[in-house]
């Protein structure tokens, strides 16, 4: 088990360093243009605080302290943790698109997270083996319609559950200038779209599974997965640092909700909380 925690958290902290590394080399080839090409680069770098499941579907929730580092280049490349890596094509005031990358990472029987801080680590994964991390390669898009971005994903994994994600939303944004610094804040629906591969591969259990997990065989198929609202606000605390925080909160629909695994263990019901800081390098 030990050695898997450190195999895990070593994938985590490899891709982190290899985001920042690349951070650094941007910043290197910037600086040694001219001004104006040395402010085409953004690096923003910080950390915080997010409760969440503690697996996809879990009714158990754990805080974990992450790194955030976001890399911007002319409006157009942006990369990041959460947010995935992409590149622009189509950038104009109102529609934007372009391919895009995402990582999701992987899920291990024994329950661990590596960075979490608070709880332990669960038992309900028990027998139903690993997922391994997930690249996940699309396109995303989305357009403007006065103060609401209508944006859409599709993307199919390489690696890991090797299944196809579409997600669509909503995103209603403004500014508040009620109390102390101005406030951008958003909020809207959103909703997720899964293959068999995805769903089999975290709530599918197989005869096997079910021998080593306790649980009963579940074919599971493709559909609606997910369903819920986001929220978030950006305070920019100083022309260097900006505090961001947000919220959700979804629901697990079709057979990521019908599954014994959630059924038995779980809860449909998805929520999430964070705090992040951050702070522009350059």
């Amino acid at each position: 088990m030990r050695k898997g925690r450190l195999a895990r958290e070593f994938i985590v902290l490899r891709y982190v360093t290899l985001v920042f590394a690349a951070a650094i080399g941007a910043a290197n080839a910037a600086t040694a243009q001219e001004s104006p090409a040395a402010r085409d680069w953004e690096v923003l770098v910080g950390g915080g605080a997010l409760a969440a499941p503690s697996y996809e579907g879990d009714d158990d929730y754990r805080l974990s302290i992450l790194p955030s580092i976001q890399i911007n280049y002319r409006k157009k490349f942006f990369a990041s943790v959460e947010g995935g890596v992409g590149y622009r094509v189509f950038d104009t005031e109102a529609f934007r698109a372009g391919p895009i990358a995402r990582v999701k990472f992987e899920r291990d029987d024994d329950g661990d997270q590596g960075f979490a801080v608070t709880g332990d680590d669960t038992d309900d994964l028990r027998g139903l083996g690993d997922v391994d991390t997930s690249l996940e390669l699309g396109m995303f898009a989305e357009r403007n319609v006065g103060p609401v971005a209508l944006g859409a994903e599709i993307r199919k994994a390489v690696t890991g559950h090797e299944g196809a994600v579409v997600e669509f939303g909503a995103r209603w944004s403004g500014r508040s200038l009620v109390l102390g610094p101005p406030v951008i804040w958003s909020i809207g629906p959103r909703a997720r779209i899964v293959d068999e591969n995805y769903n089999s591969a975290y709530f599918g259990v197989s005869p096997q599974q079910s021998t080593a997990s306790g649980l009963p065989v579940f074919e599971a198929e493709g559909g609606l997965h997910s369903y819920g609202l986001g929220a978030s606000a950006i305070v920019p605390l100083s022309p260097e640092w900006t505090a961001v925080l947000f919220a959700g909160l979804d629901r697990l629909t079709g057979d990521a909700s019908d599954n014994p695994l959630v059924q038995l263990r779980g809860a449909e019901n998805q929520g999430s909380l964070g705090f992040f800081l951050s702070y522009r390098a350059f």
